[in-house]
């Protein structure tokens, strides 16, 4: 499962691959989430001033894990969604983020 972790700039190495967007102060795009880290991207965002940012790291849950966190991810949901009623909408839109946040535990 991949799952993402924010790295300063002096932990990342070259091969490892973003997980968000990175923007420089004034909002600009200096590289898309998926972009492959090489020694030249990290020499240049040091130079653009930024200090950190999120890579993708494969996390292995064990089964107690998986279930725990599948729990926590139904609440969450249930939470959000407490005041919906029977909104069809709402409830359409309940389902699919749920499916949505299921699918990276499989």
């Amino acid at each position: 499962m991949m799952a993402s972790k924010r790295f300063a700039l002096d932990q990342l190495a070259a091969g490892m691959v973003l997980a968000q967007d990175v923007c420089d102060a004034s909002g600009g795009l200096l590289l898309n989430e998926g972009a492959e880290l090489s020694d030249a991207t990290i020499a240049s965002l040091r130079r653009r001033g930024i200090g950190q940012v999120m890579v993708a790291v494969e996390e292995t849950l064990t089964p107690e894990q998986r279930a725990a966190r599948k729990a926590e991810i139904c609440a969450r949901i249930e939470h959000l969604f407490r005041h919906a009623g029977d909104d069809p909408m709402l409830l359409k839109l309940r389902v699919t983020l749920l499916n949505f946040r299921l699918a990276g535990l499989e």
